[in-house]
């Protein structure tokens, strides 16, 4: 808790920092050249998993990768929607899960932001779906 700030104020809490703010359950972050935002039965997100002392940090490298039209668009977990959770997650979505060179390559830029562990490729359908467990990597690597 922030000092000086009141419990209900800072339950409303926007900040740029995912790490800290406790407004929204996700910050979103689309590339200049992306025009839509709708979730299709075609989409889906390479998954990266990261912990609170991290979050921002690692926030800060996907924004610049998608404000130079490298990536498409992500979003990340807030503390909000972390509390009770080991740490955040980050999204970065594709277009068409069934499109391999573009998986490869949005994972490529990954691997040269320091992303080199495995990473989750989830279909958004399956998310929808709510498969989860054995089968709801569509993709690893």
């Amino acid at each position: 808790m922030k000092e000086g700030i009141g419990v209900e104020e800072q339950l409303s809490w926007k900040t740029d920092k995912p790490s800290e703010d406790l407004s929204c359950n996700w910050h979103y972050k689309r590339s200049p050249s992306y025009n839509d935002s709708a979730s299709t039965d075609a989409t889906g997100k390479w998954c990266i998993f990261v912990s609170p002392t991290e979050v921002d940090e690692v926030w800060n490298k996907i924004s610049g990768a998608i404000e130079s039209n490298q990536l498409l668009c992500a979003k990340v977990s807030t503390a909000l929607r972390s509390m009770g959770r080991d740490g955040h997650v980050i999204c970065v979505y594709t277009r068409d899960w069934a499109d391999r060179q573009d998986l490869v390559r949005v994972r490529v830029v990954l691997q040269s932001l320091g992303f080199v562990q495995e990473l989750g490729y989830r279909r958004d359908i399956d998310t929808r779906n709510r498969i989860y467990g054995s089968g709801e990597w569509y993709l690893r690597a």
